[in-house]
């Protein structure tokens, strides 16, 4: 429907494996429903889980456990969770749960269908639960200085919760945010929401190490803002970046891999791959 994606297309890409229209969420453009990775790995079996440092029924997040034709139903979005066997989600968006225009109670729905639900990371207690929701914030959560380390802090909770047997998962965990600097052409908030994933990258390669079973997978479902770097001081710790765009562009963005399959995230590839690797990988593979 568009020259450049949005996050919902983008991350259908990744999630499904088909391209659709900018706005759809697992469904392809006629609006029929797509089978994301993650109900791939819950047929299989394996366990599963999200972590977003957005509201966790945002565009990115939404199109790995939703089916709607447009990324701004949140309320409906929310109700897709409850269709799923997802193990954990951590995330903001207690609002589309709790305080919905149909006055219904997803909470209560979360509690009866098995799953411990929190409102803070720091309620969370360190054992280990198969079914655990954490809502971190009414809407989306705020920045590094209000949410502090919330991010690589759910990534370890997520990890530990996932892999409380042999079963074997999948994860998928999002810096919401470097998006958002990058739509603003904000370098310092780039760089904060940078250096904040950079963290819970980190624990999940601790993880990944320890295990040697585990694939990491590091990438972007779009380019934001056209960001150039053009000058800077590594002494001085400046950056001066230049932007052609508020939006989002076509610039290709990376993919970085870590573990064991990790050759077959080289070189340029095609969004849809990613999804078609993993499938191949976690699903297809022995």
């Amino acid at each position: 429907s568009d020259f450049i994606t949005d996050s919902a297309a983008g991350g259908t890409a990744l999630s499904c494996g088909k391209r659709t229209k900018n706005g759809y969420l697992a469904v392809d453009p006629e609006n029929k429903k797509l089978t994301t990775i993650i109900e791939y790995a819950e047929k299989k079996g394996l366990h599963t889980g999200l972590v977003s440092t957005s509201a966790i029924t945002h565009a990115t997040p939404a199109s790995f456990i939703a089916h709607q034709e447009s990324r701004l139903s949140y309320e409906n979005i929310a109700l897709d969770f409850l269709k799923t066997d997802i193990d954990i989600f951590i995330g903001g968006g207690y609002n589309y749960f709790a305080k919905r225009s149909d006055n219904k109670n997803l909470i209560d729905s979360l509690i009866y269908k098995g799953y411990h639900v929190y409102l803070d990371l720091d309620s969370v207690s360190e054992e280990p639960y198969k079914k655990l929701a954490c809502l971190t914030s009414p809407e989306h959560n705020g920045r590094i200085a209000k949410r502090k380390d919330m991010l690589p802090r759910a990534t370890g909770i997520a990890i530990q919760n996932l892999n409380s047997d042999s079963t074997g998962f999948f994860l998928m965990v999002e810096g919401s945010q470097i998006d958002w600097g990058g739509h603003q052409n904000d370098t310092g908030y780039i760089v904060e929401e940078m250096l904040d994933f950079d963290q819970s990258i980190g624990k999940a390669l601790k993880f990944a190490a320890a295990n040697e079973e585990t694939l990491i997978i590091v990438t972007a479902d779009h380019e934001t803002g056209g960001m150039a770097l053009l000058d800077g001081n590594i002494t001085k710790g400046s950056l001066l970046c230049g932007y052609a765009s508020g939006n989002h562009t076509g610039v290709m963005v990376p993919v970085f891999a870590y573990g064991p399959g990790a050759d077959n995230f080289t070189g340029i590839i095609k969004n849809t791959s990613i999804f078609d690797h993993i499938f191949d990988l976690l699903i297809a593979g022995e």
